[in-house]
């Protein structure tokens, strides 16, 4: 712990003051107007962390590597929780219910929130191309981050538009796969789903790109320090 405390503490530093400036927004909200209105992006902004927390756990326990159905199990898992980050996004649609005068606090609130959320999940793509780069050719892995983030445009539609979650691959896989498969087997049919998967994949995608070139900066600024 000592060790994973010192080789992140500038992230660590950086992401407590940015869940403090989120939570500082949302206790003033419910504080001010007694609405537990926003209480629901806690529980999205743990989710949205997992697939980042699973990044760091992988990385501090590399043996996980070695064993080829420990590594498979690890990164299905990071994927299945991935399209949590992004998802937090779509709760600017919770707006509808906001009260006119606290409309524009509550955007605020909800895209404090959905930032931190993104960059849960890019910098947990960011690391997980770290440690797969010595095993994946750059073009192979440039085209695995592109497909995943098609996909988790994919699981944003079924979270947000069908209301499936991370939970129902145990609780009710039945259902979700029988969903899946409709959706697969009649492209035609379901082409709104297409365009919503694509939309937000070349979204997520080119704000990946900017978030790469960002860190790139930063990291070329501290190094001539």
């Amino acid at each position: 712990m000592k060790k994973f405390i010192l080789t992140k503490y500038t992230t660590l530093k950086h992401l407590f003051i940015a869940l403090l400036v989120c939570f500082l927004l949302l206790v003033f909200r419910v504080k001010t107007t007694h609405d537990y209105f926003g209480l629901f992006l806690v529980w999205n902004l743990f989710l949205a962390f997992i697939p980042l927390g699973i990044v760091w756990f992988m990385k501090f326990n590399k043996e996980l590597f070695l064993n080829p159905i420990k590594k498979f199990f690890m990164l299905l898992l990071w994927l299945l929780f991935l399209p949590n980050a992004p998802y937090v996004l779509t709760d600017l649609i919770h707006l509808s219910y906001s009260p006119s005068q606290w409309f524009v606090y509550d955007a605020v609130v909800i895209l404090t929130f959905a930032g931190v959320s993104l960059y849960f999940g890019y910098q947990s793509i960011l690391e997980l191309r770290r440690l797969l780069k010595n095993t994946i050719n750059k073009k192979l892995l440039n085209i695995a981050t592109i497909s995943v983030f098609i996909l988790c445009g994919f699981g944003i539609y079924l979270g947000r538009v069908v209301r499936f979650n991370s939970w129902d691959l145990v609780t009710n896989p039945f259902e979700l796969f029988t969903t899946i498969l409709q959706v697969l087997t009649n492209p035609v049919e379901y082409k709104f789903v297409w365009l919503f998967t694509l939309a937000f994949g070349t979204l997520l995608n080119a704000g990946f790109y900017i978030f790469q070139l960002g860190h790139k900066s930063i990291s070329n600024y501290d190094s001539t320090q």
